[in-house]
């Protein structure tokens, strides 16, 4: 019994069993965290989390998307835990939402069957992400997912941003909306050119875009929707008629007016149909603030609380008037015909009547603001059931050009856009923020005083704490 009293045996035990404990803590927590497989995200900008915007819509998703991360074995670079860890995130979030890696050289075959499906020529390029549901496919290449600076020989020389979340969730998105809506855009009364850019732009967010002369033809039965610019000369009866006819039986247009240098009575006519005119005078801002590059005619419009102008207001995209009129409501319009503004002037903004002077400060004769520079219209009518034409009316035919993305970037195809998708009673788009990643913000600045307390801390300060600790448990052990 001795042994039992003696003080090395005691430790001994104490230590055997201490250790014991160790080991059987470590083995319950790592079967703990196995199971439960938390994660933090201590990144500033949270760049390996997906935003609470991801997880609604994932929440919505209703139909099976594969994810598949194109990747060589061993050949990753810098951002692919980025992209695997948020790939995880998304196979978690939803039980709609397959996530694989494939190898291009194990599996040529399929990597071949992608880029046919999608259309690219020369294949799919490592580090790719390929979003696919059904019969609908979206490749993301490793370049799409990055906003960055390049110098003036075209070569990467930062990372702006990490849009991976973004440009991932926008494909799903993509991928599960179904088919695809067809706009028309109506020509035939010498309308503009359309833009190739707002083409390209509309069709990556699942639009068709197509032209119909309704001088010669009938809107198509395939029109989901118009998109009716400001013509240069008056439609004939017969182009309106047709119009008319689309937007009766639950038609939706997007319509582009622009100050006309001579009366256009039937364009006119249709647009009274539903509520609404052109004041046909150009107006003219004379708020600073609602001004771009200090003239009067570039207008920089309030947004209106609305549907259409969601991601606007959260992305703080500006919208441009060039040379706009104003869309008044008016005096006899049906009952069942609602206006929403969307677009408006400040209270400074005034109209130029006499189109000879040419003086842009205020004068006599000027009509007063503000004006609606964009308008929503719902008009439901009960026949032998209820029957909804919708339409967005616009003040300013440089809306649909791309003149405008040297100058204020996206903001006015974002509002063609969240346009047409109310139109069509889809939500607005999805917007996502790029991620800023670590160390691309601003620097650090440490005064000297800074420099000099951090310095102490570790060269004098740490030292001391180990050694006080160090004295403490020997005079501890000794006494015992």
């Amino acid at each position: 019994m001795n042994i039992l009293k003696d003080k090395r045996f005691r430790y001994g035990t104490f230590s055997t069993a201490m250790m014991l404990l160790a080991v059987v803590l470590f083995v319950f927590i790592n079967l703990i965290a196995d199971e439960f497989n938390r994660s933090f995200d201590l990144t500033p900008d949270g760049i390996f989390s997906l935003s609470p915007r991801s997880h609604e819509f994932l929440e919505t998703l209703d139909r099976d998307v594969t994810i598949t991360h194109v990747l060589q074995l061993g050949r990753g670079h810098d951002l692919t835990p980025v992209i695997s860890q948020l790939l995880e995130e998304y196979d978690s979030s939803s039980r709609h939402i397959t996530v694989q890696e494939r190898d291009p050289n194990i599996n040529p075959m399929l990597i071949h069957q992608f880029a046919e499906a999608a259309g690219i020529e020369g294949g799919i390029p490592d580090g790719s992400v390929v979003v696919q549901s059904g019969n609908r496919i979206r490749v993301l290449r490793r370049d799409d997912m990055l906003s960055v600076e390049r110098d003036m020989f075209g070569r990467v020389i930062a990372i702006r941003s990490l849009n991976f979340e973004s440009e991932i969730t926008r494909a799903i998105h993509y991928v599960t909306q179904g088919d695809a809506a067809t706009i028309y855009y109506v020509t035939g009364s010498g309308e503009h050119d359309l833009s190739q850019m707002l083409v390209m732009f509309l069709e990556s967010e699942n639009f068709v875009v197509r032209e119909v002369n309704l001088v010669t033809q009938d809107v198509p039965e395939s029109a989901d929707i118009l998109l009716i610019p400001m013509p240069a000369r008056d439609w004939t009866d017969v182009k309106a008629e047709r119009i008319l006819d689309f937007l009766i039986d639950e038609g939706r247009a997007f319509i582009a007016a622009h100050p006309a240098l001579e009366d256009m009575p039937v364009f006119n006519g249709v647009l009274a149909s539903y509520g609404v005119a052109p004041i046909n005078h150009l107006v003219l801002e004379g708020n600073a603030n609602n001004i771009f590059q200090q003239h009067a005619q570039f207008i920089l419009p309030n947004r209106v609380e609305h549907e259409i102008n969601e991601n606007l207001r959260a992305r703080n995209l500006p919208s441009l008037m060039v040379e706009a009129t104003g869309i008044e409501a008016v005096d006899i319009r049906r009952g069942s015909t609602n206006i929403e503004p969307l677009l408006v002037t400040s209270r400074d903004a005034y109209a130029r009547v006499d189109i000879e002077e040419t003086t842009v400060t205020r004068i006599p004769g000027d009509l007063p603001g503000p004006f609606n520079l964009a308008v929503a219209i719902t008009d439901s009518r009960f026949v032998d059931r209820t029957y909804t034409t919708q339409l967005v009316v616009v003040g300013s035919m440089v809306t649909l050009n791309e003149v405008t993305l040297s100058l204020i970037g996206i903001g006015n195809f974002q509002f063609v856009l969240d346009s047409m998708r109310w139109l069509h009673g889809q939500p607005p788009s999805i917007f996502i923020p790029g991620r800023i990643p670590p160390g691309s913000g601003e620097p650090l600045v440490l005064t000297q005083l800074n420099v000099n307390v951090m310095n102490g801390i570790a060269v004098a300060g740490l030292p001391l704490v180990c050694i006080i600790i160090g004295v403490f448990v020997w005079i501890r052990r000794r006494h015992n």
